[in-house]
């Protein structure tokens, strides 16, 4: 089975619906161009209807009293006769001009010009060129009922075109009214197959992240597909299933832990016991807080986003938005793999600047928030452990934007001069320092508790309505 993606089954239809129309609209040109061309050749073919009877009435004058000036304009006459003759005969694709493809005009057509090179041209040659007036009189008596019966053939040759015209008229509104059939049949094909596609997908998406969000890794979805959607529907189902072992791997380990703390430390008081195992369930819940929360908040985030840009159209801005939407997916799935195996998050090679740079260009391309960052000094060299921890601040400070700021402006500077200082502000409602930066908020706290590690201060500045600051002091020793 072909593996195609989203973008190359979209790409496909429109192709195939535009290859369809193109036919569709050629077919309806090459009919009026075939019209337009017919239409001349009538106009062309009355012209000579009536060039024949001003020849003859040339010709009469002439006979009654013959004249240079006459003679000259019967000759040119005759010139544009003939001229217009083979026009008619062989077509004129710039005008346009042509007659219809029919073996019948093709056949009136070639009696036309055999009547006027064997019987016309030659009597009015005859007329011309007698010796007296008498054979003139006489030769011009035998030429009416020849122009006669010449210019009927003319009118023939009128009648078949206008009725392959008509033929061609009855063609050109079939071709119409197919288009406008194609249009909608094609309209209702595509927003069908769209749908069945991407937007039936992405609301089991949305549903399933809802579920995990409310801790229900029982949740999978079904895999209909091998495109984007897909790979997100599995990668979705792999990593609750990785969930849903962590979370009976820890309770299974706090268990043993308990167990083990019991049995070898009787002698130990009650209040040690309670210490180490909430410092190590406390060490868990971090992790988890820092890795899996923030990640499906995320996603949960940019599947609202992708379905305001279906609800629109926006196939475009949509594509992006799930491309996000799949690397978030797989960055959740590497860090529950690496909970799973370390029970820690992973620590990178990143220097502070670029980490910084790099979470701002995802939390305003995740949120849509501006961000400005600003270095004064040089950014230091600190361990991967330490980037670690501070990334962590940031990164919490930055899911509390989003969360419960309501900015729409982020402005982070990294100073460093005697010392580094980290300065988080946004434009957003703020809060209640006093009341709400207590140990009772987790994230705060947990920034508190990050920061202490690596022997740094926080602090923060808030006001109802004037934004938020967290200033995050760096030890000059780090």
């Amino acid at each position: 089975m072909i593996k195609l993606k989203i973008r190359d089954k979209i790409i496909g239809l429109l192709v195939f619906y535009f290859l369809v129309a193109l036919v569709a609209i050629g077919s309806t040109l090459l009919v009026s161009w075939r019209l337009e061309g017919g239409a001349a050749a009538i106009n062309d073919a009355g012209r000579e209807r009536m060039r024949s009877y001003r020849i003859a009435y040339l010709v009469e004058l002439y006979v009654k009293q013959p004249t240079q000036q006459l003679r000259d304009d019967i000759d040119q006459e005759i010139i544009s006769f003939e001229n217009t003759l083979i026009e008619l005969e062989k077509g004129n694709p710039a005008r346009p001009l042509s007659l219809p493809k029919d073996a019948d005009v093709k056949t009136q057509m070639a009696q036309l010009r055999q009547t006027w090179q064997e019987a016309i041209q030659p009597h009015i040659s005859s007329i011309l060129t007698a010796n007296n007036p008498t054979d003139q009189t006489l030769f011009l008596a035998q030429y009416r009922p020849k122009l006669e019966q010449f210019v009927t053939g003319i009118n023939d040759l009128v009648s078949m075109v206008e009725h392959s015209n008509a033929r061609a008229t009855t063609l050109l509104r079939v071709l119409q009214i197919t288009l406008v059939s194609l249009a909608f049949i094609g309209t209702v094909l595509l927003v069908y197959l769209f749908s069945h596609m991407v937007v039936r997908p992405v609301m089991r998406l949305r549903e399933g992240i809802g579920r995990m969000a409310a801790a229900d890794f029982d949740v999978r979805l079904p895999v209909t597909s091998q495109d984007e959607l897909g790979e997100l529907a599995g990668g979705f189902n792999r990593m609750a299933a990785e969930l849903q072992d962590i979370y009976a791997t820890l309770e299974q380990r706090v268990e043993e832990k308990s167990r083990s703390i019991e049995t070898k430390n009787k002698e130990l008081a009650a209040l040690d016991k309670e210490m180490a195992v909430s410092e190590e369930l406390n060490l868990l819940a971090q992790e988890l807080h820092d890795s899996i929360a923030q990640s499906l908040a995320f996603l949960n985030i940019q599947v609202q986003l992708l379905q305001d840009d279906l609800q629109k159209d926006q196939i475009a801005e949509a594509m992006k938005t799930l491309a996000q939407i799949r690397e978030g997916v797989q960055e959740s799935y590497d860090d529950v793999r690496e909970l799973l195996v370390h029970f820690r998050t992973r620590i990178g090679n990143t220097d502070l600047e670029t980490a910084i740079r790099s979470a701002l260009d995802k939390f305003e391309g995740q949120t849509g928030i501006n961000t400005n960052f600003s270095l004064h000094g040089c950014a230091p060299i600190l361990q991967p452990e330490h980037v670690l921890q501070i990334m962590h601040i940031v990164q919490e400070s930055l899911s509390n934007v989003r969360k419960h700021a309501k900015a729409s402006q982020v402005d982070v500077a990294l100073g460093c001069t005697e010392q580094c200082v980290i300065d988080i502000h946004d434009n957003g409602v703020g809060f209640d320092v006093a009341r709400d930066a207590g140990d009772s908020h987790v994230g705060l706290r947990i920034m508190r508790e990050r920061a202490h590690r690596i022997g740094a201060e926080l602090s923060f500045d808030s006001a109802q309505s004037k934004g938020t600051q967290i200033q995050l002091i760096l030890p000059a020793t780090l």
